[in-house]
């Protein structure tokens, strides 16, 4: 009976150093959503518990540990998948919804230097511009979010029409409306956002854009003469893509392979609005 005893206490006590531990391994994922978005402790295990149960959508299998997790959800496609699924849940706080939003911009890169190359359009969330309507709803939208969308827009057009119309229209439009940030670079958003979509659309938009006083006047006019050039904007907007970094400083000539495949003429309905604007300004 004692050894039997004694054997049975054995085995309790070096069960407990491995509950210990699968403790802290099961608290990894609940302590990286603390320290990276940062929030509190109880809604960090509750963020845990929703990712472990999403798992799926990002290919992660029920052999995918904590560890994996984390890893996997530093990839701004994985987190905007999340992001963009917890936006619609009612039992998590908007304040915390929009620090999701937050942290998938932080994910995504910027360029240091002019000639880095970014891989954005292999990263980017392919919902990237509903996550950016969530900023623009809690007045959160920042002029370094918009730095985001202009690289990731610029590498991959399709951004912009992978959400529904009114979302993107949304975002466009609060964009522009800015008070403050550097013009330049709003118009390269809006003429890379007029080129993605159909040409009925970008003549709807640029009508409502050059018509809406709480647009800049000189972004209205920037955008009238981009739409009413002879070569659908494309000189200039080559001229700001570089200004931004988007292409390199010293590649000026209008005919160049880079410019042609990275540069978009605007649609050509677009002249008779923005030459109307100008005629009137």
């Amino acid at each position: 009976m004692m050894g039997g005893s004694v054997a049975s206490e054995d085995a309790a006590e070096r069960s407990k150093p491995r509950r210990r531990s699968e403790g802290r391994v099961a608290d990894l994922l609940a302590d990286a959503f603390r320290t990276e978005l940062p929030c509190e402790a109880s809604v960090a295990a509750r963020l845990a518990a929703r990712a472990r149960e999403r798992r799926p959508r990002w290919g992660a299998g029920p052999e995918d540990t904590d560890e994996d997790l984390v890893l996997r959800l530093r990839d701004p496609r994985v987190f905007g998948t999340f992001a963009e699924d917890l936006s619609a849940d009612p039992t998590l706080d908007a304040t915390v919804q929009r620090a999701l939003v937050e942290h998938v911009f932080d994910l995504l890169p910027l360029s240091r230097t002019e000639g880095e190359v970014i891989e954005v359009e292999s990263r980017a969330p392919p919902h990237l511009l509903a996550l950016a309507a969530i900023l623009v709803e809690g007045e959160g939208l920042t002029i370094l979010h918009v730095m985001h969308l202009v690289y990731a827009v610029f590498l991959n057009r399709s951004l912009v029409t992978g959400v529904p119309r009114r979302t993107r229209s949304v975002v466009l439009g609060a964009i522009l409306a800015r008070s403050e940030g550097e013009e330049n670079l709003r118009a390269v958003y809006a003429a890379l956002h007029l080129s993605a979509v159909s040409e009925t659309e970008a003549v709807s938009e640029l009508r409502r854009l050059l018509d809406d006083p709480e647009v800049p006047a000189s972004l209205r006019r920037s955008l009238a003469s981009l739409a009413a050039s002879e070569d659908g904007g494309r000189t200039e907007l080559s001229r700001m893509a570089r200004k931004e970094g988007l292409l390199p400083a010293d590649l000026e000539d209008a005919q160049s392979p880079e410019i042609l495949a990275n540069i978009p003429r605007l649609p050509a309905r677009l002249a008779v609005a923005g030459r109307r604007f100008l005629q009137g300004a």
